[in-house]
């Protein structure tokens, strides 16, 4: 499978008293993958340093989707087909506006032939799918990974802040290799923290 090179986008996704989130962006390359399918898409993943995590059909989302997060991996996904809306960075137990009157939130959306990274510890569920949305998901660290519902004490969501805090970059970028952006740029961001 032919990859494009495109440039990432990113976007934050600001903690809550309920979900960790991440002081690292979200990063995205849109259409990145031609005639994505799940074996090209494995074949094109830099396995080095990222763990085929599954292979999902999401076709029907209501009732199903489950706000969570993992605070021990980085989690990238492929988009083979059909589009996927999200919300990142709300858990069941947050009020839907900030004390400003704003969503709690980010509404992302997710197309074929998109790669995603999420950071640890960022809150995330599908919200609503098209064209039966699939997509095939690695992680940035060996098996077991962690799920946490996102539904914590403030305490307890402080203590996953920390955890999702240390964990490791990855050397590679899941879809460009060593050269790719995305180490480069989660690493000067971390440079900045006290």
């Amino acid at each position: 499978m032919s990859v494009n090179k495109v440039p990432p986008e990113t976007f934050y996704v600001l903690p809550t008293a309920h979900s960790p989130n991440s002081r690292l962006p979200v990063v995205v390359y849109r259409n990145a993958l031609n005639n994505p399918s799940f074996e090209s898409i494995c074949a094109a993943m830099q396995t080095k340093d990222w763990v085929e995590g599954g292979h999902w059909t999401i076709a029907k989302v209501e009732g199903a989707a489950v706000p969570h997060f993992h605070s021990n991996a980085h989690e990238c996904y492929g988009v083979i087909r059909g589009t996927g809306h999200y919300l990142l960075g709300k858990s069941p137990i947050d009020p839907d506006v900030d004390s400003n009157g704003q969503p709690v939130g980010v509404k992302f959306t997710a197309n074929a032939g998109d790669v995603f990274i999420y950071p640890a510890g960022v809150t995330h569920f599908v919200t609503q799918t098209e064209g039966d949305y699939e997509i095939s998901e690695f992680n940035s660290d060996e098996h077991p990974w962690d799920l946490n519902d996102a539904d914590k004490s403030v305490e307890g969501t402080n203590e996953d802040r920390k955890r999702c805090e240390r964990v490791p970059i990855p050397e590679r970028d899941p879809l460009y290799g060593p050269g790719g952006p995305l180490p480069e740029l989660w690493k000067a961001i971390t440079a900045s923290w006290s």
